[in-house]
């Protein structure tokens, strides 16, 4: 049988489990599962739900939470990973502990491609020049990030950034590890940033700590 994983807690975390779920635990942690196929399904309605499902957990305790895919074959699996990544669970449930995780998105402006014009003129170089370029940040974005961290600075815990793609565009998005009690204060101050500069970008939390997870 294989295991679903919802999130990592510590073993003596307090929290409810629906019936659905299970615990298996090892080395001072413990693993939130659900039973499951080897091929999982990808239908919206079940992703969601598994989404919903890490949310509840997460408001009743600190947990480590799983993206939606997280498989592993059994219960043996699932000690065996419990005890490889003991240190490092330990230390992020700490690093995570009584946090929400808020983001801005920033939408990039889209480069042109000089490839879909005459790739057959393109060489090598030109060809890993240009794919640098449209995967690197763009400085304007890059200015944007340092504004927002200096802005909120003393009101989180940890940030980081990553492009990705979003409805379609290609965006920034930066993220804040917000303690509960700093959390009014930080949408506060985010929400007068937003009021009085047009491009600050798309504002979204607060969530489970998905992206300081790793």
């Amino acid at each position: 049988m294989s295991w679903l994983l919802y999130g990592i807690v510590k073993v003596d975390a307090q929290y409810i489990v629906e019936p659905t779920l299970q615990l298996i635990k090892s080395a001072g942690l413990a693993a939130i599962v659900k039973a499951c196929d080897t091929e999982i399904s990808r239908e919206p309605a079940v992703v969601l739900a598994f989404g919903e499902q890490v949310l509840q957990l997460h408001q009743q305790t600190t947990l480590i939470p799983m993206r939606y895919g997280s498989v592993l074959a059994d219960d043996e699996a699932v000690i065996e990973h419990l005890q490889e990544h003991q240190a490092r669970y330990q230390t992020r449930l700490v690093e995570l502990d009584n946090c929400e995780e808020m983001g801005v998105r920033i939408t990039l402006d889209v480069i042109p491609d000089d490839l879909t014009t005459a790739p057959q003129q393109v060489s090598g170089y030109h060809y890993l020049l240009a794919r640098k370029r449209a995967y690197a940040v763009p400085e304007q974005a890059e200015q944007h990030a340092v504004m927002l961290n200096t802005a909120l600075a003393g009101l989180y815990r940890q940030h980081c950034a990553a492009l990705s793609v979003f409805n379609g565009s290609q965006t920034y998005l930066l993220s804040y590890l917000v303690p509960r009690n700093q959390l009014p204060a930080f949408c506060e101050r985010l929400n007068t940033l937003a009021d009085s500069r047009a491009d600050l970008g798309f504002i979204s939390g607060p969530w489970p700590p998905y992206n300081f997870a790793g």
